[in-house]
């Protein structure tokens, strides 16, 4: 057995048993572990004004074929969500808002641009049902959502509704009362900023320009800064050293304790219009006195589109892409000679490899900085992919779609290396909700063994953008033989509120199976 071939040091994909019958350029791994996808109209104007279903994936349980997908009512959509910003609230619910008015015209290229959709829902994740919520104030296509510490959501940016599109510099906030402009913090971003709260409660806007519609951003480019929500104010932190980085990604890296120290990963990418894919990776580190970000080990491939995953060992799994030229759309002469490319009847073993695709990820290690490659996946994750962590520890990785077109509909899942080394501790009593400051009791046969403690917030994510993961390290004590005591951080900005993944860790760096936990 070669090296690649050990699982144990490269992980290993599971045979593709699952499909989606709709593009879900939007996932999110809801707080009953089941995955919630959906993509409005999907890419396809036919569909502007009837869009597709979402869809509900339910994986199956390791060693089981007891996994399923199907579609749910699209009762109480009333627009079209493809292209939302989202997040999730305290209560488990989904925030979704924005989306698709009008699409893209065709006087002079792109012009008129796409048009940004007002309207804001609820997904309810026990019921399995959206609802109608308070109208944003502009429309918005492409935003950035992001809850902040004290349960309110911010949302920046995003092609608007009518002229003059692409300038809308209003920041609004969503509370029970419905949205309000946050006056004094007006900016103007580019499209899907990507945005992560730091431990001091800020949000921090990382990177220069991250999506393929980089005019005027790739002109004056765009310093990372954070904003100050109560006072709006924004602080700049400066460009990276390479700014660009159209369709690359961010990641916040684990919070460790005691001091939760917060580190930011800024990864690949490519020039505008996509030109070329780079694999240049810097880090920002925010215990500085003068956070400046620094360059570190590059990724062994370049990826025009990133997906990262925070993994319970404190990796990050870098999963997609593709190199070389031509970043967003391609013709169809790579992609098969099936002659039925209606947007949602491309049947997925049609689809061949994009000759540039990257099928080969990278975990990157904080501790030493360093990057290494797993197992090959089997199927290509470009444009409109998504990459999430499930309870268990896998990693799902769904969508792809290269032209209008053609859509990759298959569902791929990582075993990490960390499932091929051993059994797993098990955590058989839990708090099903817990509060700031407090202590609260585990139960694990394993306590002896633990030795990390772990909460990592679920994921909703589009277009190489995610704003929800988090990792946070908890300290902890074993005082008898099954009895584990742990202490939650009375920072609400270190855990804002919301539901998380609950991990136990042996001494192997194995992961239990997490259950959720409520953090109030």
């Amino acid at each position: 057995m070669s090296n690649k071939e050990d699982p144990s040091i490269y992980g290993q994909w599971e045979p593709v048993k699952y499909r989606f019958q709709h593009l879900p350029v939007h996932t999110a791994l809801l707080s009953t572990g089941k995955v919630l996808a959906f993509g409005g109209s999907g890419n396809d104007p036919k569909h502007l004004n009837n869009p597709y279903p979402a869809e509900i994936f339910e994986p199956d349980e390791i060693g089981k074929d007891n996994g399923k997908v199907y579609e749910i009512s699209n009762e109480g959509i009333q627009g079209d969500i493809f292209c939302a910003g989202h997040a999730f609230l305290p209560d488990g619910k989904l925030l979704v808002t924005g989306g698709t008015y009008k699409y893209d015209g065709a006087i002079f290229g792109p012009i008129p641009p796409f048009s940004g959709l007002e309207h804001s829902y609820l997904f309810d994740p026990i019921n399995l049902k959206w609802s109608r919520t308070q109208n944003l104030n502009y429309g918005r296509w492409y935003p950035t959502c992001i809850m902040i510490p004290d349960g309110r959501v911010v949302t920046m940016a995003g092609l608007t509704k009518y002229l003059p599109w692409l300038f809308l510099n209003k920041i609004e906030v969503y509370s029970s009362s419905g949205w309000r402009v946050l006056n004094g913090a007006n900016r103007w971003l580019p499209l899907y900023p990507r945005l992560h709260v730091l431990p001091t409660g800020e949000i921090f806007y990382a990177g220069s320009y991250n999506t393929h519609y980089t005019f005027p951003f790739s002109v004056y480019a765009f310093p990372s800064s954070t904003l100050n929500v109560e006072t709006g104010k924004w602080t700049s932190v400066g460009n990276p050293n390479n700014v660009n980085r159209e369709e690359g990604t961010t990641v916040l890296l684990p919070l460790e304790p005691p001091n939760y120290e917060p580190r930011l990963l800024l990864i690949a990418g490519g020039t505008p219009t996509g030109n070329d894919a780079i694999s240049d990776v810097e880090i920002i580190d925010f215990s500085e006195m003068r956070p400046t970000y620094r360059p570190i080990q590059n990724l062994k491939h370049p990826r025009y589109y990133v997906y990262p995953v925070l993994l319970p060992d404190r990796t990050v799994l870098v999963i997609g892409g593709k190199t070389g030229k031509k970043g967003h759309l391609h013709d169809s002469s790579h992609m098969g000679d099936n002659d039925d490319h209606n947007h949602n009847h491309t049947h997925p073993h049609d689809i061949e490899h994009h000759p540039d695709a990257v099928l080969e990820p990278e975990l990157f290690t904080p501790n030493d900085r360093k990057w290494k490659v797993m197992a090959d996946m089997k199927v290509d994750r470009l444009y409109h992919s998504n990459a999430l962590l499930l309870p268990d520890g896998r990693v799902m990785t769904s969508g792809s779609n290269p032209q209008r077109t053609i859509n990759e509909l298959r569902i791929e899942i990582f075993r990490p290396p960390y499932l091929f080394r051993g059994d797993r501790p098990i955590i058989t009593e839990y708090p099903n909700k817990v509060s700031y400051g407090s202590t609260f009791e585990l139960e694990s046969p394993q306590s002896q063994e633990i030795i990390d403690i772990v909460l990592i917030r679920p994921t909703v994510t589009t277009h190489c953008v995610n704003t929800e993961q988090r990792y946070v390290g908890l300290e902890f004590s074993s005082k008898t033989s099954n009895g584990l005591t742990v202490t939650l951080p009375s920072n609400r900005n270190l855990v804002p509120p919301g539901y998380y993944l609950l991990f136990i860790l042996n001494n192997e760096g194995v992961p239990s199976i997490a259950p959720f936990v409520q953090v109030l």
